[in-house]
């Protein structure tokens, strides 16, 4: 028998339940300590087993014999902490606008400045970024969740920068993941899955040695490709091009696909953030489609990476774009 008791989980163990273990139900993320009380205040803890979806209480094993008796004449309460997360905060604001001249752009919600977690105001440099996070904020509804808000969160840690990274940081920690990118390991068997993925990656391999005038090819051995120190500082001065906003949204699209090779295809225009995705996804895609699909996980799986590297992508692009305008002079 269960019941709550001060915000606990109570099981209340009666003297008819006497044997070497009692079985207790198994809450997924409680802590695990048990105590027993008795009315003389002692306390005795106690370790538990797990078998499967239940635990197995040894009764009297360990227990401090004076109080032993007492515990098979009366109940035992085994209290199990609950844990408690903070309420996701509710939507405090109706209007969300952007303000701000050609240089710098703030959001307003309602009459407040959208400040980053750090303090600071969000001031973005990008009139086309800065509607894109408005937009963000505009679309929630009655809570505010910060996990999907992906281009919200890209503009806190530029502006923050928790860790004080540099541009030369940023292109070391894309780079780390060139030595196990996801196109250049390649799997033996099946014969169909190894087909595949020659099919479909090898074209974008070969679009990236043609344009760093690079020589990578893909390796189906667990030590990796051999990639030449050449190799890796032309790709560094590539991403050194960009401004640190854009590497920023670079390294984000990376760790999304596991591929730095798929990224800058992306960045470049070649392929398109969905299809880029699902080249990452290729041996899910190919493993599901002969046994099937988890419901829902896949699926959530997929959306959420499409999500990411989307956002990775368009703040990369945001980054990167210019326009200027000039006025023609009135002819006389």
């Amino acid at each position: 028998m269960f019941r709550l008791q001060d915000n606990n989980i109570t099981s209340v163990v009666s003297p008819a339940d006497r044997s070497n273990n009692l079985i207790i139900p198994d809450f997924a993320g409680w802590t695990r300590t048990r105590h027993f009380t008795t009315d003389n205040s002692h306390t005795t803890t106690q370790s538990f087993q797990t078998v499967g979806s239940e635990l197995l209480v040894p009764a009297m094993r360990g227990l401090w014999w004076p109080v032993a008796h007492q515990l098979l004449n009366q109940n035992s309460v085994i209290t199990l902490a609950r844990r408690f997360f903070p309420e996701p905060a509710k939507r405090f604001f109706k209007n969300v606008t952007v303000a701000g001249s050609s240089s710098l752009y703030e959001i307003n919600l309602d009459h407040r400045k959208l400040k980053t977690p750090g303090g600071n105001i969000v001031q973005i440099p990008n009139y086309g970024l800065a509607l894109a996070v408005a937009n963000e904020w505009s679309a929630v509804s009655k809570t505010i969740k910060p996990s999907l808000m992906h281009l919200t969160g890209l503009t806190y840690t530029v502006i923050d920068n928790p860790s004080r990274v540099t541009k030369w940081d940023i292109a070391a920690k894309i780079l780390d993941y060139l030595d196990t990118d996801t196109v250049l390991f390649r799997d033996d068997t099946p014969e169909e899955l190894k087909e595949l993925q020659a099919q479909e990656w090898d074209p974008i391999l070969e679009w990236f040695n043609e344009k760093f005038g690079t020589d990578l090819k893909p390796s189906s051995g667990v030590l990796g490709a051999e990639i030449a120190v050449e190799t890796k500082e032309t790709v560094r001065r590539y991403l050194l091009s960009y401004d640190i906003w854009a590497a920023n949204g670079l390294l984000y699209g990376t760790e999304a696909l596991k591929s730095v090779i798929l990224t800058i295809a992306a960045a470049e225009r070649r392929i398109s953030a969905v299809k880029a995705v699902e080249l990452s996804r290729l041996e899910t895609i190919f493993q599901t489609s002969r046994w099937g699909s988890v419901e829902w996980g896949h699926d959530l799986e997929r959306y959420d990476a499409q999500a990411r590297f989307s956002a990775a992508l368009l703040f990369t692009h945001f980054n990167t774009w210019q326009a200027s305008v000039r006025h023609k002079s009135k002819q006389k």
